[in-house]
């Protein structure tokens, strides 16, 4: 539930009874000492830790944060990559410097089969919601062909599967009805943004793509959405579901090409040429921009070309509403991302999409060092509500040690992430500069911004495209027909005017 005021009474907010952290030396030392406080203390300390600071909620807009806690009871394996623990620390940071009092926090519930299934295919949901690692038959041809299994197991399975895909798909959706009711101007899901996901097939660590379904509820009351995508990875899952539509525009910016071993960045998709689909009769074609960046791009580059190609799109698309996929493996020292990137210049997008003042619902998404991605995000809630954070990390945290050490960025929330490994950048300022010129160029394409009825009988875009065609041949056959009956006639016209001057000439 949402809280009324700057300051919730304490029985509104399990969360925070649970996780309070604040940073008031004043009263406790560590959070060794911290826990052992009642729960009316640890209120009281970071009550006095907001007010310290000035955290209060925002005047002229309003921010909703939904989390359910459970999703971070889920374990992908001991060596996976994807560590939903991380969402745990995102936590830890939100409320230990206060951000709770800036916002209106949601426990929302997990979405259901029928829910789900507005992407996505019955069937692969169907297996996906009873396949455990008991039951897992890696010769079963379904297990291959819906993804899982292969010699990288990038989407294993692991118990409780269908529990955390529902509930990270759940809270894209409470973010999206509340833009939606306009009970919040932005709504952000940090445990969403699982953008690889296909109809019926699992890639990339995602298994049911929360950001289409969430998409698709925007495009009941908004004519055009605009995702755009920050991860390392492209964006390839939800550019694929709506390539046939012009009511979304697909923007990605991301890592692409060959590595060192001779292989393609994952996914090996999204290069500056591909702009959608190819035949010209298809609506999609042209709604999708991607920016391919090569290793060890830096802060005032990235900036740079953000600001530029996105500001452009913003004016040329005017979308009702955007999407933004906010993948933190695109930062610096990224266990699987090969950019240079620290953590404010991540979240001047965040910056410079929220000034486009438009509904913005915010997700998650890729990030690999766990430390570094709660940094980040909480830094980026702080953006949303307009708040500026102290550098020094709260002590009364949880798992402070996360944060402690040369490696582990020295108990700031800024750190240089450069210190423990830097990326060669490969991107000259000339080669920036010419992929802004190639995606101005791309963006002529773009017949301005399309307007179209607004969807509001739940109707699929994969209906409207069928009644779209469906008027198509009605028009075609209408215009055959007309110049049918032109041409019949032009001959029925000289045979009778040829009959009448050939009687004539009997006579």
């Amino acid at each position: 539930m949402g809280f009324p005021g700057s300051r919730p009474p304490i029985q509104a907010n399990n969360i925070v009874q649970e996780y309070l952290s604040p940073d008031d030396t004043s009263y406790v030392e560590d959070y060794q000492a911290f826990k052992f406080l009642t729960d009316e203390e640890k209120v009281e300390i970071i009550a006095r830790e907001a007010e310290q600071y000035g955290m209060e909620k925002p005047r002229g807009w309003n921010v909703s944060f939904h989390y359910n806690p459970h999703v971070e009871y889920h374990h992908f394996g001991s060596s996976h990559p994807m560590k939903p623990w991380r969402l745990t620390l995102t936590k830890q940071l939100v409320l230990a410097y206060g951000l709770e009092y800036t916002m209106d926090l949601y426990t929302p519930r997990p979405a259901n089969f029928d829910e789900i299934a507005l992407f996505h295919d019955r069937e692969y949901l169907s297996y996906l919601s009873k396949i455990t690692p008991q039951n897992a038959q890696p010769e079963d041809p379904q297990y291959i062909s819906y993804g899982f299994g292969g010699d990288s197991n990038d989407c294993p399975v692991f118990d409780g599967l269908w529990n955390y895909v529902s509930l990270y798909s759940g809270a894209s959706m409470s973010a999206a009805w509340n833009l939606l009711n306009k009970q919040s101007d932005i709504a952000i899901n940090w445990s969403g943004g699982l953008h690889h996901a296909k109809k019926n097939l699992a890639s990339g660590f995602c298994y049911v793509n929360d950001i289409v379904i969430a998409i698709q509820l925007l495009l009941t009351q908004h004519q055009r959405v605009l995702y755009i995508d920050i991860d390392v990875h492209h964006g390839d899952g939800v550019e694929q579901a709506f390539e046939s539509t012009d009511r979304v525009f697909t923007l990605s910016y991301h890592k692409y090409g060959i590595d060192k071993h001779g292989y393609p960045f994952f996914p090996g998709t999204g290069n500056i040429n591909e702009m959608g689909p190819t035949d010209p009769t298809n609506r999609g074609k042209g709604h999708s921009l991607n920016i391919p960046i090569d290793d060890g791009i830096d802060d005032e580059q990235y900036k740079h070309l953000f600001k530029t190609v996105t500001g452009k799109v913003i004016e040329k698309y005017n979308p009702q509403a955007i999407v933004l996929q906010s993948g933190a493996d695109s930062l610096g020292g990224d266990r699987l991302g090969r950019f240079n990137l620290n953590i404010k210049a991540h979240g001047f997008c965040i910056e410079t999409v929220k000034r486009a003042n438009r509904p913005l619902l915010l997700i998650g998404g890729g990030g690999y060092t766990p430390r570094n991605v709660a940094r980040t995000w909480c830094h980026e809630t702080a953006v949303c509500v307009g708040a500026e954070l102290h550098n020094d990390l709260p002590t009364h945290i949880p798992y402070i040690q996360a944060f402690q050490g040369t490696e582990n960025g020295d108990g700031v929330l800024y750190p240089d992430l450069h210190n423990v490994k830097r990326h060669e950048n490969l991107n000259t300022n000339a080669q920036v500069e010419k992929l802004i010129e190639k995606a101005m160029e791309n963006l002529r394409y773009l017949e301005g911004a399309p307007s179209v009825v607004v969807n509001t009988k739940g109707i699929t875009e994969e209906q409207i495209m069928k009644i779209r065609e469906m008027v198509d041949q009605e028009l075609e056959d209408e215009a055959n027909d007309r110049e049918y009956l032109s041409v019949e006639g032009q001959r029925r016209k000289k045979e009778r005017n040829v009959g009448g001057r050939a009687e004539r000439g009997l006579r």
